[in-house]
């Protein structure tokens, strides 16, 4: 006959087994916090690589090569389709027989650019902004 005092310690390993999942989250949490990174990250990109390299052999094993196309250009451009009801912009999968094929050009961009400074002009045209405001404040006060 079982005791009702030990009719609880199932449930009691379960919280036990439910907060140390949750410390373990806590502490991976702050980890990566303070170093910016987690460690099985590196673990995972060791094994990414390995596995890069285990497929890279068996392609080379295979006789398989993949050959490289021409590479899109700003001075190529691109094309612009539909391809089974989806949009797509491609170099090669949108050729000209596509009756919704249409040229699309590539435009070369800067990225992002740091704010310009207002011209020197600007902090005396404030001054004679703030003159004129608490003059018409003066005029609406009388």
């Amino acid at each position: 006959m079982i005791d009702n005092k030990q009719a609880g310690a199932i449930h009691l390993a379960a919280v036990a087994i439910l907060f140390m999942l949750l410390a373990a989250a806590a502490m991976t949490f702050l980890y990566s916090m303070r170093y910016g990174r987690l460690p099985m990250q590196d673990v995972w990109d060791r094994w990414g690589k390995s596995a890069t390299a285990i497929s890279a052999e068996l392609k080379n094993a295979g006789g398989w090569h993949a050959e490289a196309g021409p590479v899109a250009t700003v001075d190529g451009g691109i094309r612009r389709c539909q391809i089974h009801g989806k949009l797509v912009y491609s170099d090669n999968a949108c050729n000209a027989s596509n009756p919704s094929s249409r040229e699309v050009r590539l435009q070369d961009s800067k990225g992002f650019e740091a704010p310009k400074a207002p011209p020197p002009g600007a902090a005396g045209e404030e001054a004679v902004e703030q003159e004129l405001r608490s003059k018409l404040l003066e005029k609406l006060a009388k």
